[in-house]
């Protein structure tokens, strides 16, 4: 019973030690093949427990074994299996070896220590790296070659190592492993106290190596586009021997862009433009192959947008001129195309055009670049000279009071003592209220606080409601001219005179 103890004891501790140093490297390197079939080749030293211990205790390693000639302990291993995956095998096998043990009168007939054991294993590998730990659990019959031979006895086997990949031909392992046999005298033929011998693998090394030739990846096809938009989500897929191909395959992608992805099938973005070189590579244990992909990625298309379309003045005196302005963004140089509503065209973001007859013109302006276009239209209304300025000043005046709800005022003074009317410079007119105000801001902050700009609200000679923006007063016409001049650089060219009150 000490003996099986002891045994018990140096094959824990040895699969421990063996464990501890496996256990760092789990996340080493490269991970096992599934889906082939292998065999395992090796020896090591062997260990044996039994009932004979206790009739003279005496190990296998100890000196009366070997000074008796019995032999060295060792053992010989052999076995073919499947891996079904990276983490599970089932193998059958064989363990021989020489079990040392002193010949006893008591006990006829055992003339040698040689045990052989037919082993059926399910083993389970912890990691896929460079240095796996496993352990595995089956069942085995021990026979021995005695004349005559001892009666055969089965049992659990128990066992574990460490598999350290040596190259996509080969693993090196350690293991170490322990056969329970019921009954207890089929290996040694003694019944006398335990229920069960133990034959046992105390350090085993050996090979590991693929029984089937390993298939390389093979690339059949890349899809993909090869002319993308910058921005824009692009699906790339591979077709790759996956049936055939042995595993695990390990795929990869290169945008030619510093990203990279896994996977058979991805998805990815371009941000800037140019030419990428989008490459695959397909890898396992048998080899590795690669395949590219030309892409052209282009900006995306930015079509041009009218921000502003403006015409000033407005209305304007037929044979006077007229300033339009138009403002657009987009990519690239734009072109704008100009139709100002009497049959003539101009090209530019700001020409001038003058209309010779009065009317209401619709005057069209385009934007375009290679993107698209966009267009907008602004209406124009050209009046005779006199009534332009007429319309103007009555719309300025102020409403005569209602005779029948207000008393008489009293008779205005003679002409010689009535004050001299006022004269002020329209810089523009807009329907909007808000927007004239906010053009009068903007007049005051660029003009010299001495020069008052307000807002004249009227109607025009059809009834529409205006608010003009006007500098002044300024006082007479005359002097109103000369500011009018002085000032050109910071005023529209369509900027008229009004006479206030």
């Amino acid at each position: 019973m000490r003996e099986i103890v002891w045994s018990a004891c140096a094959w824990g501790l040895l699969a421990g030690l063996l464990l501890g140093v496996a256990v760092p490297s789990l996340h080493a390197q490269p991970q096992r093949a599934d889906g082939v079939f292998y065999g395992k080749l090796g020896g090591g030293l062997s260990d044996f427990a039994s009932d004979l211990s206790s009739w003279r205790p005496a190990h296998p390693f100890g000196g009366d074994k070997f000074a008796r000639g019995a032999g060295l302990p060792f053992v010989f291993v052999g076995e073919v299996g499947y891996q079904f995956s990276p983490s599970w095998a089932l193998g059958v096998g064989i363990q021989g070896g020489n079990y040392p043990v002193e010949v006893y009168p008591e006990i006829e007939g055992i003339s040698d220590s040689y045990r052989y054991a037919p082993q059926l294993l399910g083993r389970y590998t912890f990691s896929g790296g460079a240095v796996a730990p496993y352990v595995d659990l089956g069942v085995h019959a021990t026979l021995g070659g005695d004349r005559p031979p001892t009666r055969i006895g089965v049992g659990p086997s128990v066992g574990g190592g460490v598999d350290i990949h040596l190259g996509r031909a080969a693993s090196l392992y350690v293991e170490s492993r322990v056969n329970l046999t019921f009954p207890g005298g089929a290996v040694d033929g003694s019944n006398d106290e335990t229920r069960f011998d133990a034959t046992g693998q105390l350090l085993g090394f050996g090979l590991k190596v693929p029984l089937t030739t390993p298939t390389p990846p093979q690339i059949f096809q890349l899809d993909g586009p090869t002319t993308v938009q910058a921005g824009t989500s692009v699906t790339f897929a591979a077709t790759v021997n996956e049936e055939e191909a042995d595993r695990p395959l390990h795929y990869r992608w290169d945008f030619g862009n510093g990203a990279t992805a896994t996977g058979r099938t991805v998805t990815h973005s371009f941000e800037q433009p140019g030419s990428h070189e989008v490459s695959f590579t397909a890898r396992n244990q048998a080899g590795a192959t690669d395949h590219s992909l030309a892409v052209t990625v282009e900006r995306p298309p930015k079509p041009p947008r009218l921000a502003t379309v403006r015409a000033t003045p407005e209305p304007v005196a037929a044979g006077a001129p007229v300033q339009f302005r138009a403002a657009g963004t987009g990519a690239d140089s734009l072109a704008y195309e100009w139709r100002f509503g009497d049959g003539a065209t101009a090209a530019g973001p700001s020409p001038t055009h003058t209309y010779t007859a009065p009317g209401t013109y619709a005057a069209r302006v385009q934007v375009s670049n290679r993107d698209g276009a966009d267009a907008q239209t602004t209406r124009v209304r050209v009046v005779r000279s006199a009534e332009r300025d007429t319309s103007a000043s009555e719309a300025a005046a102020p409403s005569p009071p209602d005779s029948s709800s207000t008393p008489p005022g009293p008779t205005a003074p003679p002409a010689e003592t009535a004050p001299q009317k006022q004269w002020g410079i329209v810089v523009a007119s807009m329907s909007e209220e808000g927007q004239a105000t906010a053009v009068a801001r903007r007049y005051r902050e660029r003009l010299p606080e001495t020069v008052r700009v307000g807002v004249v609200a009227a109607e025009s000679d059809r009834g529409a409601r205006r608010h003009r923006v006007v500098l002044g007063p300024v006082g007479d016409r005359e002097a109103a001219r000369q500011v009018l001049a002085e000032r050109a650089e910071d005023l529209p060219s369509g900027a008229w005179l009004l006479q206030l009150e």
